[in-house]
This record gives structure tokens, sequence and C-alpha cells, in this order.
């Protein structure tokens, strides 16, 4: 007795279809070079992508064209002046600080406003006396000795003034007269500090100056 087979197309498993494959391959190109039997697809990269990297183009261009060579471009330095002027306009509202030795000793004992001179002394001064005023190729201003100061107002009239045939310079242009005082109340707080590298003592050694006291 004889059987009826039904005759459908045989499926090798781990190979596509046929017309799977020619579709894919009318798609797509494969490359020629093969590494570690493995080859890839030569495709063309999408259109989003070219339109991304052309715009990143322009973008630097023009990046460049304004923060470079515009006159009304800003930069971080005028950021950050713009940002100390504002801050200065904040901690100096109708205050009008006095070089003396109480107007100085009240500044002293403000801690906000130390802060400030803090970052100053840092950005300014910390070349010659180092940041923590251990002194470099400047004078140490940690220790009892001095070679420029006799009186606390001294500190200002140094700072404002400059000293040594401008090995200190002045600094009546850079800063304010608000911002020397603090700049003195400042100095002058660090006597007594232990710096990270101690320079050796210079001048005269002095009394103990009074407490700041607001």
């Amino acid at each position: 007795m004889s059987t009826a087979h039904s005759h459908s197309p045989s499926v090798v498993h781990g190979s596509a279809p046929q017309d799977l494959v020619h579709g894919a391959r009318s798609r797509d190109h494969l490359s020629d070079h093969e590494y570690d039997g493995i080859r890839e697809y030569d495709n063309p990269t999408p259109g989003w992508w070219h339109l991304i990297f052309i715009g990143s183009v322009f973008f630097s261009i023009m990046y460049i064209a304004y923060y470079h060579f515009s006159p009304i471009a800003w930069s971080i330095e005028k950021a950050w002046q713009a940002e100390q002027n504002a801050e200065v306009k904040r901690l100096f509202a109708g205050k009008v600080l006095t070089p003396d030795e109480a107007g100085i000793l009240a500044v002293a004992a403000d801690e906000p406003l130390m802060q400030y001179a803090a970052g100053t002394f840092q950005t300014n001064c910390a070349a010659c006396h180092a940041k923590d005023g251990g002194g470099i190729n400047g004078v140490n201003l940690t220790d009892d000795h001095y070679k420029n100061i006799k009186k606390i107002p001294d500190f200002y009239t140094v700072i404002t003034n400059g000293a040594n045939n401008g090995a200190m310079p002045s600094w009546r242009t850079n800063f304010s007269d608000n911002e020397r005082v603090l700049l003195a109340a400042y100095v002058m707080k660090l006597r007594g500090t232990t710096p990270a590298s101690a320079k050796p003592p210079e001048g005269e050694v002095l009394p103990p100056f009074p407490k700041p006291t607001k």
C-alpha cells in the first residue's frame, strides 16, 4: 500500500531562508575584509548622523568666531570679575572701612569679610607670600618679625604704597580702599599661624597686636 508524502521545503537549522538572504544582499553590501572569521556590512552612515556632524562643524565655527574675535563676547575672567564686583557691592553696601587701628581690628573680627579677604589674598598675594603667608620671595607674614610694619595701620600703608623700592608693589589701583583695609586686617591675622613652609624671619620683633574686636 502506497502512502502519499507531502513535499515541503526543507529548512536547515542555522541558515536563513534563501529569499531572506537575497533580500539582505540587495540592501546591504558585505565588505571584503575579514577578521577572525567575522565579516561586516559596509553600510553608509544614516542621514541623521550627517546632520549632527554638519551642525557640530557649523556650531564650532560660530563658537570660535564669537568667543575669540567678537568684542561683545564674555570670558571666564570677565564673568569672574563681574561676580567679584557684585560680591564687593554686597559686602560693602553702605560701609566705609577706616584704615586706622580700630577700623582694622573691627574688620578682622568679621568672619565673612575675612573669608572674602582670604580669597583675595590667595589670588593676588600667594605668588610672593605663599597661600598660607609663610613667604616665598616675599616676607614671612606669620612670625613676629616685620620689616616695614611698626603699628597696625602700617599694613594698609604698605599694601597701598608698596615697599622695598617696588619689591612689594603698590596695590592702590588694583583694589578699592575697603578691599585694602580688608587685606590689611587679614595679613595682620596671619601672625601666629603655622605655615607649611616658613621663610626665615626678617626685620624687628613687634609686641603682640590687640585682639580683633567688633
